[in-house]
């Protein structure tokens, strides 16, 4: 019937593209109707009119019962049932619904008035109580004028819906109409079109299996490609990543080491002139004084937090029993918590001793309550468990630096939200927060892991959403007792001087005033010097000096211990104490100069008035140079 195959391509062409666009004009119809339809949403529009009106009649009830004595309806219930009209008003107006409902008959002036309504009555829903029948008589007709016009509404919802669907109804019939000839019609041309493609499928089957197999071949070696780059980029983001680690650790680790020594410095002006004040003023002034005291240690604390997530604070460790520790601080907890979240403790018997530093610990507990706080933002529990647990070879494998051994074992759980499986990769690194801007520094968990770290310790993580999440501290057991040097002296022993003559080579006049100030009320003479010249031209002289009072860092470039190392042939005394507002940073760039002694006292700044006076004490009566602290 054709005399050439090209024919026959053309005519399948127009007759398919016919009945296609046949085809989608009719169906294109029918989804538009179907389309108005679900924009309408016939019975969600219907239901949505009908819950409205069910929840404005339960309101009225409630109101209605809510002043009878022997009601059940409680305030909390009524303000529920009040709450829900809003979230009914907003249901109303969102969306493809809200966007339908407002096109219903005096829907538009309803939804209006139900608003002024509920901002009108608000206030005095809130404050309601149940003898006050007028006010409950004048709110029920308020929201009762509301049923008519609602009632309207709901009739006009069922009546829209029947109108579409009817119309709806009537375009399948016609859809259905042509559907009888298109169909025939589209099957003979599917035939042809087989026929044409099985007969051309036999020519290109040779030419596609020899694609097949050079794509095949080219796959293979994409693949090993692939997977070269793959290890590649894992390796290199993991070089990238400790890079960015080391660089955020030695950032602020300098930025902390700055403020620590300027901040300590600061401190210890107000702590010592605070001290000195205590001994002057009359009793009943000394609570005026107590507080400053107590924020100079807050200060110095703070500080040592600063310190914590770089591995830099100088640590106290300490025998400790973690329970009686814990409940020490747990008025502190629960007024960090808040009343909507409970507290838990639990342990096991005979816990063993923990070794490390109390306020670390302390620190490390309410950083974790904190954020269990955030993450229990409707209240729930935290639960603090303790107990002995002994880490195998095998359980320190799947734990970063993990030492087998003795270790009491530390957890904090709560109820919150969880953690993402991203999120708890990233938990520990430092300035990593899922706050909001402003609410949140990123430290709180990477100073534990510091601390913990520092102490010797190990620290894990274990959390799903919507469960909750738990902070596993190990801490190692303690075999020996550690206890502070000044834990056996009550708060008035205070080793006094017997005049003896002490040198204070320090570059900040306010510091160095301050310590004169203090050595001289400990019964000491004082020879104050601010630069190393001075210092030299004493120490040259004949005055008899008992004992040297040094900061580490000194102008010019040079430590403490380097000076007074440098010049020791001429120095009369070998009973030197370093003071310094960061001991650990200063001890470390000594130790490269080689001019550190591991005997050498070296006090931290603010440093107490009581502690200076017993060390003082105690390198005065040592034969040898000092021990350390």
């Amino acid at each position: 019937m054709f005399r050439n195959i090209r024919y026959l391509y053309a005519v399948l062409i127009i007759a398919t593209f016919s009945m296609t666009a046949s085809a989608y004009w009719l169906i294109s119809g029918v989804v538009q109707e179907s389309t108005k339809l679900e924009s309408v949403a016939r019975d969600i529009l219907i239901g949505v009119a009908s819950q409205t009106s069910y929840e404005l009649h339960q309101f009225i009830y409630s109101l209605n019962q809510y002043k009878l004595s022997n009601s059940s309806i409680s305030k909390q219930q009524l303000i529920t049932r009040y709450d829900i009209l809003w979230s009914r008003r907003k249901t109303n107006t969102l969306g493809k619904v809200g966007a339908a409902f407002k096109q219903l008959p005096k829907a538009p002036e309803f939804l209006n008035q139900f608003h002024i309504t509920l901002i009108e009555t608000e206030e005095a829903v809130l404050s309601l109580k149940r003898k006050d029948t007028n006010t409950l008589a004048q709110l029920a007709k308020r929201y009762r004028d509301l049923v008519p016009s609602l009632h309207q509404i709901t009739i006009a919802a069922a009546r829209k819906a029947t109108i579409d669907s009817t119309r709806l109804h009537t375009e399948l019939k016609i859809v259905g109409y042509w559907a009888r000839i298109l169909l025939p019609s589209i099957l003979v041309t599917g035939f042809l079109v087989a026929a044409i493609l099985w007969r051309e499928r036999k020519s290109l089957n040779s030419l596609t299996q020899h694609l097949e197999e050079r794509i095949l071949e080219s796959t293979l070696d994409l693949r090993k490609t692939n997977q070269i780059l793959k290890d590649e980029i894992q390796e290199r983001e993991k070089l990238e990543a400790k890079l960015v680690q080391s660089q955020k650790m030695e950032m602020v680790g300098q930025l902390t080491g700055g403020i620590a020594h300027d901040f300590n410095n600061l401190l210890a002006i107000i702590q010592g002139n605070a001290e000195l004040l205590e001994t002057l003023v009359k009793e009943e002034n000394v609570r005026l004084i107590k507080p400053i005291i107590k924020a100079t240690a807050r200060g110095s604390d703070l500080t040592q937090r600063l310190l914590a997530f770089s591995r830099k604070q100088p640590l106290r460790p300490e025998s400790l029993n973690l329970l009686s520790l814990v409940e020490s601080i747990t008025d502190l907890l629960d007024r960090s918590l808040g009343e909507t979240i409970s507290v838990k403790i639990n342990a096991e018997e005979n816990i063993w001793t923990a070794l490390a530093d109390a306020a670390q610990v302390e620190n490390a507990v309410l950083n974790l309550a904190v954020n269990a706080r955030h993450a229990m933002p409707n209240g729930g529990q935290l639960s603090i468990d303790i107990s002995n647990f002994i880490l195998e070879e095998t359980d320190a494998i799947h734990l970063t630096d993990a030492v087998a051994g003795d270790y009491v074992l530390l957890c904090v759980s709560d109820t919150g939200t969880g953690m993402s499986k991203d999120t708890m990769e990233h938990a520990f690194e430092p300035f990593f927060t899922t706050k909001d801007v402003g609410k949140g520094s990123g430290l709180g968990l990477s100073m534990v892991y510091g601390f913990v770290k520092q102490s010797g310790g190990h620290i894990d993580l274990y959390s799903e959403e919507g469960l909750g999440t738990s902070i596993m501290i190990y801490l190692p057991r303690a075999l020996e007792s550690h206890e502070s040097p000044l834990s056996h002296l009550s708060s008035s022993d205070i080793p006094q001087g017997n005049g003896e003559t002490i040198l204070v080579l320090e570059d900040d006049k306010d510091v160095l005033i301050l310590a004169g100030k203090i050595l001289t009320s400990l019964n000491y003479n004082v020879v104050p010097t601010n630069d190393t010249e001075t210092a030299l031209q004493v120490l040259k002289s004949n005055q008899k000096i008992d004992l040297i009072l040094s900061d580490v860092v000194l102008p010019g470039g040079m430590s403490g211990p380097e000076f007074f190392k440098e010049n020791k042939d001429i120095i009369s005394t070998q009973k030197i104490i370093y003071m310094s507002g960061y001991p650990t940073e200063a001890a470390a760039t000594t130790q490269k100069s080689n001019s550190w002694d591991p005997n050498d006292i070296l006090l931290t700044k603010p440093f107490q008035r009581r502690e200076l006076a017993l060390q003082l004490k105690i390198a005065l009566m040592a034969d040898t140079q000092v021990t350390k602290v």
